[in-house]
């Protein structure tokens, strides 16, 4: 009896802890509650699932006609609690879920194909069904040390990023791994003459591997659909920054031809002076000088940090705020010899400023205001941008959702997060009392 209860506590052990680990690896940052509650959760699970199926069997002999729903009924629960647990959609939780059930499936056929194989034609004895006996078990162990590092790895460096996006088509994906575990139901009801043939064996390798390789080229196309995404959101920055540093460019040759200009005809603005001056004219003098200022252009005006592409874009933004009544504050630093590549930093300020933009002409008031500032500690740039906005701005899982896209967060915040990650920082953001805030840090 002792070792009976053994191998059970031993088997359900082995049939939820490896496939709990794997399903909490891609999401393990994006826990609803603490992390020593999903432990908690998951061992609770287990001791349910361990207690029922000692009940169970003790109970009712024939346990193997309660097994099915046994099955159904805890895989339902370790979905629900994972759901729970993780932020994200269900779709694509679900889809997770059932992926590693499908890795779980594949496991339990081959030990149980491994089982019966051993006992009739290495011990020469009659199989006699039973559930986590102690070859079952074993085989479990020696298969799971076989693949579960490539599996782990797999779920970690590829599912774990596709898990933070939010492409429509997860609303269909989670249908493959169901697919799967309907087909491993089939196998379970298998009577075990048949699992013992080869033709088991090769239609269950070709079977879990086939799906594999669905699952690998499903991530594969999500993870290139949201470089698309971002490919085209950064490229669309970019004819931005070209238009706009064309206007400053242009901006700035107005300044260097005013000024060769001014330098031109300053000895005839001096005589005409000169003579206001001798007839006592001073009131027309100073009229005069104001009129001269006036006209002039000043490279001060344009200049806001030593960074010329980034200067391009705080130029276009503070020339449009000015035309629509947004009061803009700029104060930067931003050295020319960062090795954030250019391009990445207009797309970061270009987002930024167009967001805040945008949200300042929605208001209806004139309490509109823009604060931009960057500074650099050693090595890092520190950005932030402060708006004023007005409504109420729609949170989704953690993620602002874009005014633009229904339902969708912002492409732009999705850019400026990845160029951030990408020179090892971060994105933060941040609503309160009609005022929004992004903070970035990055290392250049």
């Amino acid at each position: 009896m002792t070792f009976t209860n053994l191998n059970i506590i031993w088997g359900v052990f082995l049939s939820i802890l490896p496939y709990f680990v794997l399903a909490f690896t891609p999401v393990w940052d994006q826990l609803r509650y603490s992390k020593k509650t999903a432990v908690l959760s998951a061992g609770l699970c287990m001791f349910l699932n361990i207690a029922s199926v000692i009940v169970i069997i003790h109970t009712f002999p024939n346990w193997n006609n309660f097994r099915f729903f046994h099955s159904v009924f805890f895989l339902l629960l370790y979905v629900i609690v994972f759901i729970v647990m993780v932020r994200g959609t269900s779709a694509k939780l679900v889809f997770l879920a059932f992926l590693v059930k499908t890795y779980a499936d594949f496991i339990v056929n081959m030990a149980k194909l491994l089982e019966v194989n051993y006992i009739t034609h290495i011990e020469h004895r009659i199989y006699v069904q039973s559930s986590y006996s102690f070859y079952f078990n074993l085989f479990q162990c020696l298969i799971l040390l076989l693949t579960y590092p490539l599996v782990w790895a797999f779920l970690r460096k590829k599912v774990t990023h596709v898990m933070k996006t939010n492409n429509k088509a997860w609303g269909f994906l989670w249908i493959i791994p169901l697919v799967y575990y309907v087909i491993s139901l089939a196998f379970s009801a298998m009577n075990y003459t048949l699992i013992a043939q080869w033709q088991f064996l090769v239609f269950n390798l070709v079977s879990f591997f086939g799906f594999l390789l669905i699952y690998y080229v499903v991530i594969e196309m999500l993870e290139q659909s949201e470089k698309n995404i971002l490919l085209s959101e950064n490229n669309r920055a970019i004819r931005q920054q070209l238009l706009v540093q064309a206007d400053y460019y242009r901006k700035f040759s107005e300044c260097i031809e005013e000024t060769r200009k001014g330098e031109h005809d300053l000895r005839h603005h001096l005589r005409t002076l000169q003579g206001m001056i001798h007839q006592s004219n001073a009131e027309n003098a100073d009229d005069y000088i104001q009129e001269l200022l006036g006209n002039r252009l000043n490279i001060s005006d344009i200049m806001y940090c030593s960074n010329d592409a980034v200067n391009a874009i705080l130029g276009y933004y503070a020339n449009v705020c000015k035309q629509e009544g947004i009061d803009l504050s700029i104060t930067t630093e931003v050295a020319s010899d960062l090795s954030i590549d250019e391009s990445d930093l207009c797309v970061i300020f270009g987002n930024l400023l167009e967001n805040a933009f945008e949200a300042c002409r929605r208001m209806a008031d004139a309490n509109r205001v823009i604060e931009v500032s960057s500074h650099q500690v050693g090595n890092q740039l520190f950005i932030t941008v402060d708006n004023s906005y007005a409504g109420e701005l729609k949170l989704k899982k953690g993620v602002y959702l874009s005014q633009k896209r229904k339902e969708e967060p912002g492409i732009g915040i999705l850019s400026v997060t990845t160029i951030a990650q990408k020179y090892m920082g971060q994105a933060s953001f941040e609503a309160g009392d009609q005022r929004f805030r992004v903070s970035i840090m990055m290392r250049g």
